[in-house]
């Protein structure tokens, strides 16, 4: 299968990396069956490169042999589907996995070039031109999220990044990595329509720690911008209610970013805020 192909609604995709790769990036609603995990991986590929493939596909085979019948089990539900596996670049994991379901008797094929094709794909769908754009803007506590997600063909960057995009945004929440930042993007503007504005909430180029695409960066410069108002009452109580500094973790967290504004802010503005 094509990245394109992979892409469609009826299929389940599933990804064979180990955890940590697919933390760090994997195509949105893939579900995560990893073969090895990070130390047996790094061994395999030792083995690969100074012993030979041969050497290496029977090592991961010894690894792997005591739980096929527990990685058979864990997609039986899904037997009736067309499965599309992928691994990093379609080499020997996603490939022997396909071979493994074929002989279960599980619809099963490769996705062609693994994880590495579809970030280029997703990268180069990103570049294309951009719908048109309504752009709220406003202070920290008008609203903006709150009316956005009211919205219809709304595009929420705070919600796919898992930041609220200000100095406290990663309050109580666990940031994305910007490969799954940018992999929900592109899934999200695929679903949504390209024929009429979509609103979204003004950012900078960045968003907690991820990046907006440049060629998004500019459709949204150039939308339609409307100036959202609120009192500082509103503000007040809307922030409080949305940041929920209520536990000892929360509590740490807001220490840890005041004692980081010292530098600019002067020893006494911060001490005066704690109070």
């Amino acid at each position: 299968f094509s990245v394109e192909e992979a892409l469609s609604d009826d299929i389940i995709l599933v990804d064979v990396r180990t955890s940590e790769e697919f933390a760090k990036g994997s195509i949105p609603e893939a579900l995560s069956r990893p073969l090895f995990d990070k130390l047996e991986r790094a061994e395999i590929g030792k083995i690969y490169k100074q012993i030979g493939k041969n050497a290496a596909v029977k090592k991961g085979l010894n690894i792997i042999e005591p739980r096929l019948q527990d990685f058979l089990e864990s997609l039986l539900d899904l037997k009736s589907h067309q499965l599309v596996i992928y691994c990093g670049r379609g080499g020997m994991r996603s490939s022997s996995v396909v071979r493994l379901l074929q002989h279960n008797g599980f619809r099963a094929a490769q996705m062609q070039g693994g994880y590495k094709m579809f970030r280029q794909y997703l990268l180069q769908k990103l570049e294309d031109p951009m719908p048109a754009f309504i752009v709220l803007h406003g202070h920290t506590g008008v609203g903006k999220t709150m009316l956005l997600k009211k919205l219809p063909d709304h595009l929420d960057l705070e919600g796919l990044a898992a930041h609220r995009s200000s100095l406290f945004g990663a309050i109580n929440k666990t940031p994305r990595s910007q490969k799954n930042f940018e992999g929900l993007l592109f899934q999200n503007l695929r679903n949504l329509p390209d024929d009429r504005p979509l609103f979204v909430e003004g950012e900078s180029r960045k968003v907690g720690e991820v990046f907006i695409p440049q060629n998004l960066a500019n459709a949204m410069k150039s939308g339609m911008l409307v100036l959202l108002c609120a009192s500082m009452k509103t503000r007040i109580n809307r922030i409080v209610e949305e940041y929920q500094i209520c536990d000892e973790k929360s509590f740490q967290q807001i220490d840890t970013i005041l004692n980081s504004l010292r530098r600019t802010l002067g020893k006494l503005k911060v001490d005066q805020l704690r109070l």
